[in-house]
């Protein structure tokens, strides 16, 4: 009965599809739609580009899944399993590659198009998209986070400007804190702390940095504990986690904290240190130029420019904020050895449910190339996975850190989250052991971390 209900539900949601979007349930002046769905805050983008990759055969449009990532994983599977014929690319979280592959859901890429590919996406992006040594999507979008910082407040703490950018170590960035507040200056270091997705990431580029790795790379290994090495790394990843999180000066809401939070304390005037995507450096300029950022208080006079600024005054603007806000090289968790970011980003899989897989590839094709790419990066504020568009001019004026995004998206430099098609109920259980930050004894959460992870692998105590 459970069965039978699900498909009398998937095809009411197929027949309010068709009625709603005709995503590929008809056609778009005569011809075929091929669908693309893609998170809700990309959808306005990804519908700009889908038309330059419309053809005579048929028409790409591009429609919008729900905001939080557990809604459009769970709509996606559930239109897959239910035999959706109107569903052809997934816009797909990094994460869910292993997973969708495993199931079947996904289709690999053909030989030709995936050594295509290969030779084009930026190495650390590239693993995302693969399962057991094959291709499954191309890499759409891609991110990586970085380390922001108060200029002015760290150069008063070093007595000395800074010409170029810092390489710091977390062991600094406590120290300096520290001595900040000791001259009046900003304490907090903002980091992604909340019991969600981000705190994950936080933990998993912190292992890896430090040697470690949650996941072996058959994706059924728990590797936290299971050498003296991956369980030291284990225990430093998790010390530095509770030194943050307890430091002198620390953020009172620090265990709450996700991306926006963190990003409006650094604009408070409150943090010195601040890990997070680069889209916080334009949030910067707008909500200075509004006003909302006492120590950028001359922003202000690009209030009327800052939605659609020159050159000239984008260039003044970038100047501006970046005497007393800049970027640096994520943190290292051993001193001279650069760390390991988790990256993020959107890969595009096409179902196996698709009318039409050959036109889904093309179009997939159409939508990573470099035009789609400069539109996601200028427009929605994503960086791209082609590592040419890092020098393009219009791309290193938005993005003053373009070089340093690109380094760190090498396959040296990139922490995948571990291939596994239970990576989601892995997370779930981590998450709930991690929290709240601090509030543990690193050497004992190792072993407790460690079996978590090996209940999700074994689909055993799913329930935090």
């Amino acid at each position: 009965m459970a069965y039978r209900s699900g498909r009398r539900i998937m095809a009411a949601l197929t027949a309010m599809v068709c009625a709603t979007t005709v995503a590929g349930c008809g056609s778009s002046g005569g011809k075929p739609i091929v669908s693309v769905y893609v998170p809700a805050d990309s959808t306005k983008t990804v519908q700009e580009v889908a038309g330059a990759c419309s053809t005579d055969q048929y028409t790409v449009q591009g429609f919008a899944l729900p905001k939080d990532a557990d809604g459009q994983r769970l709509q996606l599977a559930r239109r897959v399993t239910g035999n959706d014929h109107t569903l052809d690319i997934l816009g797909m979280d990094v994460t869910w590659t292993a997973e969708f592959a495993q199931a079947g859901w996904i289709l690999p890429l053909p030989q030709d198009l995936a050594a295509t590919v290969r030779q084009k996406v930026l190495g650390g992006p590239l693993e995302t998209a693969e399962w057991q040594g094959r291709l499954f999507a191309i890499p759409a979008w891609t991110n990586t986070e970085l380390l922001w910082y108060r200029k002015d407040s760290l150069e008063k703490v070093l007595g000395r400007p800074i010409k170029t950018e810092p390489k710091l170590t977390w062991d600094q960035l406590l120290t300096y804190a520290a001595r900040s507040g000791e001259l009046g200056g900003p304490t907090q270091i903002e980091a992604q702390a909340a019991q969600y997705e981000g705190l994950v990431v936080w933990f998993n580029t912190l292992l890896e940095s430090a040697g470690g790795q949650m996941v072996a790379d058959d994706g059924k290994t728990v590797t936290l504990t299971d050498t003296p090495a991956h369980r030291a790394a284990t225990v430093r990843a998790l010390t530095v986690m509770k030194e943050i999180a307890t430091a002198p000066g620390h953020d009172p809401s620090f265990t709450q904290l996700e991306e926006d939070p963190g990003r409006l304390a650094m604009e408070s005037g409150k943090a010195i240190f601040e890990i997070n995507w680069p889209y916080v450096f334009a949030g910067m300029q707008k909500d200075a130029a509004g006003g909302a950022v006492p120590f950028l208080t001359d922003m202000t006079k690009y209030a009327n420019d800052v939605a659609k600024p020159t050159d000239a005054e984008l260039h003044e603007m970038n100047a501006a904020i970046q005497q007393k806000f800049d970027f640096a090289p994520y943190p290292s968790m051993i001193a001279g050895r650069t760390a390991k970011t988790t990256i993020g980003g959107v890969n595009y899989a096409v179902s196996r449910t698709s009318s039409h897989p050959d036109w889904a590839f093309a179009a997939a094709n159409c939508l990573t190339n470099a035009a789609a790419e400069k539109t996601y990066a200028l427009d929605a504020g994503t960086p791209p996975v082609l590592p040419s568009l890092y020098d393009d001019p219009d791309f290193v004026k938005a993005y003053p850190m373009a070089s340093l995004i690109r380094s760190q998206l090498q396959t040296s430099t990139t922490a995948v989250r571990p291939p596994t098609p239970l990576y989601q109920a892995m997370s779930t259980l981590l998450q709930a052991k991690l929290s709240p930050v601090g509030a543990w004894d690193p050497d004992k959460l190792a072993d407790t971390l460690a079996d978590a992870a090996n209940k999700a692998l074994s689909q055993k105590g799913l329930i935090p």
